[in-house]
């Protein structure tokens, strides 16, 4: 099940997710060592784009094959969106995204990401800036509302009408308010109606998924183009290689071994290492200790021992131990 966002081929219909603090040049070559056909790399201020300050973070680094790949952008001014999509389309990037979904209080606070969902015009803005500035592929990422308790949806409806009518080639749902954040079960029946109302229109859906299984039921269900995996690629590549099985055949892959789950542990522990200070990589790579240790039958055991780790050569022997 093959499908398109603008110019970009991508054989299955999934996505992985932005996710700040997380999508670095590691967890993206896993996820596509996998079968993930297409990565982000981490959310992007524009500001921090425009000034070259990203180009300094492991999260922002491209491989030299990392095709195709996209760079979310969270900001709230048209001109200096449009000037930051040009930035990303200069160093690489194939397609760009912009965040109107991001529920953090303190991105919030500065009326940026979900918050759009207050400003809709100021949305619109920002897309036709920006489809007008770069020529590679252009999403935007939507939470359904800002309230919970906003049946009407009015301002998500105007941002899908108007980014629509300026010449978007995708649109990226997750089902949940801006103040929700994660709680509750994200609203795919809201998804479903995007794409029943925007028939023309590329959709992915986002929210709640953990499983292989999951996503290709949301699929067929809501009859979206493809969905985007989020906190489901955590500690978890395999995702990928599940689904890429589920949509070449009728059978679902085999789990991994904790044998090989130990081998990315390392594999993946080692590439943070060659990213970032070496003073910093236990704490970052606790991260994604909980999504690895769901493997284990002593996942608890497993992951306090993790947890306990304090050097490189304690997080490497604690591997070993744990997951040969």
């Amino acid at each position: 099940m093959a499908t398109k966002i603008g110019n970009i081929q991508l054989d299955i219909p999934v996505i992985q997710a932005a996710l700040s603090g997380y999508t670095d040049l590691a967890m993206r070559f896993l996820a596509r060592e996998f079968g993930a056909p297409m990565t982000f790399s981490g959310l992007m201020l524009d500001k921090t784009v425009i000034h070259q300050k990203a180009w300094k973070k492991g999260a922002f680094i491209l491989g030299e094959d990392e095709h195709p790949i996209g760079g979310q952008l969270l900001g709230n001014e048209p001109e200096m969106m449009a000037r930051a999509a040009q930035v990303l389309v200069d160093r690489g990037y194939d397609l760009v995204d912009l965040n109107f979904a991001c529920p953090a209080p303190k991105v919030l606070a500065r009326h940026r990401g979900g918050y759009m969902l207050r400003k809709a015009q100021r949305a619109i803005e920002i897309v036709r800036e920006v489809r007008k500035a770069v020529p590679v592929p252009l999403t935007i990422k939507l939470r359904t509302s800002y309230y919970q308790d906003d049946q009407e949806k009015e301002a998500f409806w105007t941002i899908c009408e108007g980014a629509v009518k300026e010449g978007i080639d995708g649109l990226f749902v997750h089902g949940r308010a801006v103040e929700q954040r994660y709680r509750d079960r994200a609203d795919w029946e809201v998804i479903r109606a995007v794409k029943r109302r925007f028939p023309e229109t590329v959709i992915f859906g986002s929210g709640d998924l953990f499983t292989a299984e999951e996503a290709v039921t949301k699929i067929k269900e809501s009859g979206v183009d493809g969905v985007i995996i989020a906190r489901g690629a955590i500690g978890n590549p395999w995702i990928f290689r599940d689904l890429r099985t589920l949509f070449n055949g009728p059978h679902s892959s085999s789990p991994p071994s904790i044998a090989e789950v130990g081998r990315v542990m390392d594999r993946h522990f080692d590439m943070l290492l060659e990213l970032y200070e070496r003073r910093k990589v236990i704490g970052y790579f606790r991260k994604f200790c909980a999504g690895y240790c769901r493997r284990h039958p002593q996942r608890k055991k497993a992951l306090l021992a993790m947890m306990a780790a304090r050097t490189v050569e304690q997080v490497k022997d604690t591997i070993q131990e744990w997951f040969s």
